[in-house]
C-alpha cells in the first residue's frame, strides 16, 4: 500500500511504541484491533438505519455518506444525498458543506458525475459571507472551502466573489491559527457533548484527504490532543467534568441521550457499550468510516483508572460583541475509579455551560449531583448574541426553547461562583433583587439509594460512593419523575459538595459523623465560607474573590494549560507533551514536529 510521507511516519510511530499493561489495552495491537473492531459495528449499524422525512436533515446526510461508503443499502444512501441536493433550500449551512465536501472526497466514483457537479455547484453559491457565530460551524465552513479549493481550484467562483484557490488558502490560515490559539490559550468550545465531535471529523478529514503535508501533520498532532484531552476526563463512557455548549435536555443523563459527541468517546475509548441505536448517533457511522488512528497510548490514558488523580485546565477568554474584560476560564476536575467531581470558574455568563458537577457509576441513567441558578435575562445574552434587544429573546427561544423555563438546567449565572479542592466544590451565590430568577435548584436523582438530613447537610449513599451536601440555608424538596429537586429561596447562599468513594469511609454513619465533625461556615455580609475537606485542607473561598487552601492564595495566573497525569503543557508554549507509562510523545505546534521516546523509570 502506497503511503504519503507523514502517514508512514504517523504509522510507524504507533506501530512502534512499547506495550504497557494498563487500562483496556496492554498492547498497541489490543487497542487497534479493538478500535477497528468499534469501527465495524457503528459503521454498520448506522448503513442500517433509515431516515424519517422531516427530520434532521443532517441525519438524512450522515446516513446516506455510510450506505454508500460500505455498500449496505447503498441504493437508499444514495438517493438520500440526491434529495438532499435537490432540496430547495437555497443555501447550505456548515453541516451541509461539509458533509457533501466530505461525500465529494470519500466517496468518489461511487457517485454519478451528474450529482458531483451539482453539488460542486450548491457548495460554491453557499460559499458567503457568513461563517457563523461558533467555532465548530466556522470549522467546518474553512476545512469544507479548503477542500473545494484544493479539488476545484479554477472554479466556479464563490458567493462571495473569492476564487476557489485564493478562499483554500485563507482556509488553511484560518484551520491553522485555530491550532495554534488551542494549544497557547486553550479551547473555546471546550469539551462540548453536543460539538466536540465536529472538530473530530473535520481534522480527521484534512488528515485524510488534504494535498499538504504540513496541513496533514498539524491535523494529526491536534487530533492527539483533542482524544487525549477527552481520554483524561473518560470514566466507563461518562465525560466527567463541566462542559461549554450541552443542552438542556442532555445533562442530567449519564448514560443516554448524553450528546452527539459522546458516541465518539465510547468509539475511540471503549469501556461502555457504543449504543447506536440512541439518538444522534449518526455522525458516528462518518468517524467510523474516516478510521482516524489514535495513539494507542490514548486508549490507556482513557480506561486506566488504577488511582485517583487531579486535572487542571485553561480555556480561553469568552468571545462575544459586548465582552470586554476577557476573563479566561479555569477547570479543575478530580477523577477516581468509582466518580468524579469537577467544575469551572471564570466568566460567569458562557452560554449552554454546565458549570460543574458530580458524576459516578451506576447501572442507572443519571447519576449526577448539581446545583444552579437558572437565570434568564436578555442582558446576559446580548454580551454575545448581535440580535436587536427587542428581537433576542425571540431569537434564542426559536432554537433554545428551554431558556425561559425557571426550572432548566443548563446555562451558568452571572451570580455563581466556584471553587474546587480535591473532592469538594463550594459554590456561592449572590443573587440581586433585580434578577429574573431569584432561586437555585439542586438535582438528587432517585437512583440515591439512601438519603439523611442533619445539621445543614444532606448525605446520600449511592453505588460506589457516600456524598454530602450542605447548603448555608435549608431548601424545599419537589419530587421529579426521575429526581428529587431541593430548591432553595435564598439570594446570597453557599452550598459545599464533598463525595469519597464508600471503600475509603469505614461505613456510611462513619462518613456523617466526620462531615458533621467539619462544621463549614459562611458569612453572607464577606460572602465568605470556610470548609475543612476530608483530607484535611482548610478551604476559604469569597464570591468573586480570594480563593485559599491551607492559608495559601491559589494563583489563577500560574494555571495550566493541561496538567495532570498524561497530559500536559504550560499557557503561551504551544508544547504539548502526552505520557502513558515509559512512552512519551512531545507534540511541538510552533515547529509543527514532533517526537517519540522511552523515559527511564527513575523519570516517571
Amino acid at each position: 500500500m502506497h503511503l504519503r510521507p507523514f502517514l508512514l511516519i504517523a504509522t510507524l510511530l504507533v506501530a512502534s511504541t512499547p506495550a504497557h499493561a494498563q487500562g483496556l489495552y496492554p498492547t498497541d495491537a489490543s487497542y487497534r484491533t479493538a478500535f477497528l473492531a468499534r469501527c465495524t459495528e457503528a459503521r454498520e449499524a448506522m448503513a442500517r438505519k433509515t431516515w424519517t422525512p422531516g427530520y434532521d436533515s443532517r441525519v438524512r446526510n450522515y446516513l446516506g455518506i455510510v450506505k454508500v461508503a460500505t455498500g449496505i443499502d447503498g441504493a437508499t444512501g444514495l438517493k438520500y444525498l440526491e434529495d438532499a441536493v435537490a432540496d430547495p433550500k437555497p443555501v447550505w449551512g456548515c453541516f451541509e458543506v461539509y458533509a457533501f465536501m466530505e461525500a465529494v472526497e470519500r466517496l468518489g466514483d461511487k457517485l454519478p458525475p451528474a450529482l458531483v457537479e451539482k453539488i460542486r455547484t450548491r457548495l460554491a453559491a453557499s460559499f458567503t459571507d457568513d461563517f457563523g457565530f461558533t467555532d465548530n460551524h466556522m470549522l467546518q465552513i474553512h476545512v469544507a472551502r479548503y477542500l473545494f479549493g484544493q479539488r476545484w481550484p479554477d472554479g466556479p467562483a464563490f458567493a462571495d466573489g473569492s476564487t476557489p484557490a485564493q478562499a483554500s488558502r485563507d482556509s488553511a490560515g484560518w484551520i491553522r491559527r485555530w491550532i495554534d490559539s488551542t494549544v497557547t490559550r486553550g479551547m473555546y468550545e471546550y469539551d462540548s457533548p453536543n460539538y466536540h465531535h465536529l472538530y473530530l471529523l473535520c481534522f480527521a478529514s484534512l488528515y485524510e484527504f488534504s494535498n499538504d503535508e504540513l496541513m496533514r501533520r498539524q491535523s494529526w498532532m491536534i487530533m492527539q490532543v483533542l482524544l487525549a484531552d477527552w481520554a483524561t476526563k473518560y470514566l466507563e463512557g461518562n465525560w466527567v467534568g463541566a462542559h461549554s455548549r450541552e443542552k438542556y435536555n442532555q445533562v442530567l443523563h449519564t448514560l443516554e441521550h448524553t450528546g452527539a459527541a459522546t458516541r465518539f468517546g465510547r468509539l475511540y475509548f471503549g469501556a461502555a457499550p457504543l449504543r447506536p441505536d440512541l439518538k444522534e448517533s449518526e455522525a458516528v457511522g462518518l468517524a467510523a468510516l474516516q478510521k482516524f488512528s489514535a495513539l494507542p497510548m490514548i486508549g490507556r490514558m482513557a480506561t486506566d483508572r488504577t488511582h485517583p488523580y487531579l486535572l487542571r485546565e485553561l480555556k480561553p477568554p469568552r468571545r462575544g460583541p459586548r465582552i470586554q474584560y476577557g476573563e479566561p476560564m479555569w477547570t479543575y476536575t478530580y477523577v477516581a475509579p468509582e466518580f468524579a467531581v469537577g467544575s469551572s470558574w471564570g466568566d460567569l455568563t458562557d452560554v449552554e455551560q454546565h458549570r460543574w458537577d458530580l458524576t459516578w457509576l451506576s447501572p442507572q441513567d443519571g447519576s449526577t449531583c448539581f446545583f444552579i441558578n437558572p437565570s434568564c435575562s436578555v442582558k446576559q445574552l446580548h454580551r454575545y448574541f448581535e440580535d436587536p434587544v427587542d428581537k433576542l429573546l425571540g431569537a434564542i427561544l426559536s432554537t433554545r426553547p428551554y431558556y425561559t423555563d425557571p426550572n432548566k438546567w443548563i446555562e451558568p449565572s452571572p451570580f455563581e461562583d466556584v471553587f474546587q479542592q480535591d473532592t469538594a466544590v463550594i459554590d456561592l451565590y449572590d443573587i440581586p433583587p433585580t434578577a429574573e430568577i431569584q432561586h437555585i435548584n439542586g438535582v438528587f436523582p432517585h437512583s440515591i439509594a439512601e438519603k439523611r438530613e442533619q445539621d445543614g447537610w444532606i448525605f446520600c449513599r449511592a453505588d460506589g460512593i457516600y456524598f454530602g451536601v450542605w447548603t448555608s440555608v435549608p431548601g424545599e424538596w419537589h419530587k421529579e419523575n426521575d429526581y428529587d429537586r431541593l430548591t432553595i429561596l435564598h439570594p446570597k447562599t453557599a452550598i459545599i459538595l464533598e463525595a469519597v468513594a464508600a471503600k475509603e469511609e469505614k461505613n456510611f454513619d462513619a462518613f456523617c459523623a466526620r462531615l458533621r465533625a467539619s462544621r463549614p461556615q459562611f458569612d453572607e455580609r464577606t460572602l465568605t465560607a470556610t470548609y475543612t475537606n476530608t483530607r484535611g485542607h482548610k478551604i476559604q473561598f469569597t464570591h468573586l474573590g480570594p480563593r485559599l487552601v491551607d492559608g495559601v492564595a491559589v494563583n489563577l495566573d500560574e494555571w495550566p494549560l493541561f496538567e495532570g497525569p498524561w497530559l500536559n503543557a504550560r499557557h503561551n508554549t504551544g508544547i504539548v507533551t502526552l505520557q502513558c507509562g515509559a512512552e512519551r510523545v512531545t507534540l511541538d505546534f510552533k515547529t509543527a514536529t514532533f517526537r517519540t521516546e522511552t523515559v527511564p523509570a527513575s523519570s516517571r
